[in-house]
């Protein structure tokens, strides 16, 4: 073989090899993320979505549900590569062997806030027996179903029932089966006032926020990363954990309503 015919053959070789890297790093990079994620996040994360895929390769898809969803979710064994849960439920799903030990990081944690229709007068708050007598004198209150297993549900029945409330509201209370139904509630004037969770105020259309609850009644849902020990993708998983914990991502928690951890 000439050396002319060398040379080639080893270009041919070189570029074979060259293009089976750049192939194997292309079906690396566009695994996709199977992403189980809080509605109380979905503002947030659909706007860090595209960056994230941009910049790291991966794709992400993902579905927005109450955390107490996703934990049964994963419970259950569905096939999640990254799924948002409270530090308690991280807890009990590690204990049943459903996550990945390694992988626990505080993405952000919310409070929760009074809510009325856009442009509507806005009642005072600012201390526990005003927050009573804003809901007790509102002539229709927005609220999830108790039935609901998501945060707000649950903590609203047991700050009410603490208040002694309930009888009061109970008559005048108008019950929604999600987000969109409950803020639609306030922002058509079928309700005056609505209870739910800071980020989600802030994202809803129609209303606005009156305030956070006063500190002495104030809860906080705190949004934990797991990687389900089924993940298809963990180390994907991983690099959106990553970006999610990042001080890049910091800012914009913040101005949806988030306190970053």
């Amino acid at each position: 073989m000439t050396t002319l015919a060398k040379a080639l053959n080893i270009a041919k070789i070189a570029a074979f090899v060259s293009l089976a890297v750049i192939a194997t790093e292309n079906t690396a990079q566009s695994a996709e993320i199977k992403f189980l994620c809080a509605g109380a996040l979905e503002s947030t994360v659909r706007d860090l979505i595209p960056e994230f895929q941009k910049t790291s390769g991966y794709n992400v898809n993902a579905t927005f549900a109450a955390i107490n969803v996703i934990t049964e979710r994963v419970q259950k064994g569905e096939a999640a590569d990254l799924a948002i849960v409270s530090p308690q439920q991280w807890e009990d799903l590690q204990k049943d062997r459903k996550i990945d030990p390694a992988v626990r990081v505080v993405i952000a944690k919310v409070g929760f806030g009074v809510f009325v229709k856009k442009g509507a007068a806005k009642p005072d708050i600012s201390s526990v027996e005003a927050f009573k007598r804003a809901f007790l004198n509102a002539s229709s209150i927005a609220l999830f179903d108790p039935v609901l297993r998501g945060p707000t549900p649950v903590f609203g029945t047991r700050l009410f029932e603490q208040l002694g409330m309930s009888p009061g509201l109970n008559p005048k209370s108008k019950f929604a089966g999600g987000p969109v139904a409950l803020f639609e509630l306030v922002a058509k004037g079928d309700a005056e006032i609505g209870l739910a969770q800071i980020s989600e105020i802030l994202a809803a259309p129609g209303v606005e926020l009156v305030g956070s609850l006063p500190a002495d009644i104030q809860g906080f849902t705190i949004f934990t990363t797991a990687v389900p020990s089924n993940a298809k993708e963990p180390v994907a998983a991983k690099t959106l954990v990553e970006f999610l914990a990042s001080a890049r991502v910091t800012a914009l928690l913040k101005s949806k309503g988030l306190e970053p951890n």
